[in-house]
């Protein structure tokens, strides 16, 4: 009997080893394509912050929005609309500023009709 109780064992044991590999091996994928999505985001925010010119308008990660005046190696000189500037690391650049699009619908006069043809009321 002390031959199936110790065979039963073992066979018992692989079971928790192969669970043990799995749950590793799902870890090590993991830190793997976590470790590649983090090389790419960096990549590309390197990439835009190298394309950084002048007279782009963009917003600091602190919130400031200004617009390019120079770019000088690591640093760019930001002019805020009432022509204060100041010097950044072009790290601190988080985005471009997109230029406000006016919405056609907001200058619609009662009674007209879109091209669609629905009434504007």
């Amino acid at each position: 009997m002390s031959d199936v109780s110790n065979l039963a064992a073992a066979a018992g044991g692989g079971n928790g080893d192969i669970f043990l590999y799995v749950v590793l091996g799902a870890l090590v994928l993991m830190m793997f394509l976590g470790s590649r999505r983090a090389k790419k985001q960096q990549r590309e925010a390197a990439a835009f912050r190298d394309s950084l010119e002048a007279g782009t308008e963009v917003m600091t990660g602190s919130g400031f929005f200004g617009t390019i005046v120079e770019v000088d190696g690591d640093r760019v000189t930001l002019a805020s609309v009432d022509g204060t500037r100041s010097t950044w690391v072009r790290q601190a650049i988080a985005k471009v500023v997109e230029p406000v699009v006016e919405d056609d619908d907001a200058t619609d006069t009662p009674g007209t009709t879109h091209d669609d043809g629905t009434a504007n009321d």
